[in-house]
């Protein structure tokens, strides 16, 4: 186990209590992002049982506690474990791709394992942090997504991750280019530009934003130019009225990447 503890002049204290270790970090000034130390810290849950005391990052030096077994007699339901053995995987700082290997285990049967992870709000802006389930093959972007849910099986399961970090510029998921406008028949044509491929709803809302018809759910679309066509009618088929009305578009990306956009149009009869 661990606690963290900032003091005044920017240093983090990571001790390692059943080592009685002391790490000394220091940070530098806000101004210095890209040098700046971080953490994160991961929890495990399986039931009733949780493996909380775990932490990922970087800083001026790198630092990996190995912990004791379990005590013979009392084995714990549910671990969290670094690829070195430890809880704490603290990595000296690169601007090269970095991966922290770990792996959940438990013997709790039939069950979901729920993994989730804190303070990725506060990693540099500069840092990519994507969780990679080796076994399935899913990744997801760690800043949009807070947890992820795997099944246990029978006996113990073990279940292996990666945590990737880039520090590449990579192009977010963005909406841009939005537009609506009514046809000469009546329709409304909806225009808008995905930055990269992605899952898409969209739907009509009132000017009041209560949704009053959906056109579209889940449609998976590339990156580039997309047009949607609305018929100017509510869910039940019934032309709706002259006014004010909205359109949104939602996207989600498989990583769990998500952004929305809205462009108001005015429907006319």
């Amino acid at each position: 186990m661990f606690s963290l503890t900032t003091c005044e002049e920017g240093i983090v204290m990571v001790r390692c209590l059943l080592l009685g270790l002391v790490l000394l970090a220091s940070t530098v000034s806000a101004q210095n992002e890209v040098f700046r130390a971080w953490s994160v810290r991961l929890s495990a849950q399986a039931g009733v049982y949780q493996d909380t005391d775990n932490l990922f990052g970087q800083s001026k030096v790198s630092r990996a506690f190995i912990d004791p077994p379990p005590a013979p007699g009392n084995p714990a339901r549910v671990r969290l474990i670094f690829a070195h053995g430890g809880s704490v995987d603290v990595r000296a700082f690169s601007r090269a791709r970095t991966r922290w290997e770990f792996t959940v285990e438990t013997d709790v049967e039939d069950t979901d394992v729920v993994l989730r992870w804190e303070n990725v709000a506060k990693v540099p802006r500069h840092v990519n942090l994507r969780l990679l389930d080796v076994e399935t093959g899913r990744r997801l972007w760690m800043r949009t997504a807070p947890s992820y849910t795997f099944r246990s099986g029978r006996g113990v399961t073990r279940r292996q991750f990666v945590v990737e970090m880039d520090t590449d510029a990579q192009l977010p998921l963005r909406i841009t280019q939005i537009k609506a406008q009514q046809t000469r028949g009546g329709a409304i044509s909806l225009q808008f530009v995905l930055s990269k491929a992605a899952s898409t709803r969209v739907q009509v809302l009132s000017a009041g934003g209560k949704p009053v018809r959906e056109i579209e759910r889940a449609a998976s679309r590339s990156a580039g130019l997309q047009s949607v066509q609305w018929d100017g009618r509510d869910a039940s088929g019934a032309a709706l009225p002259a006014g004010a009305y909205l359109i949104e578009v939602t996207a989600v990306t498989d990583e769990l990447e998500q952004t929305r956009a809205v462009v108001p149009i005015v429907l006319k009869r």
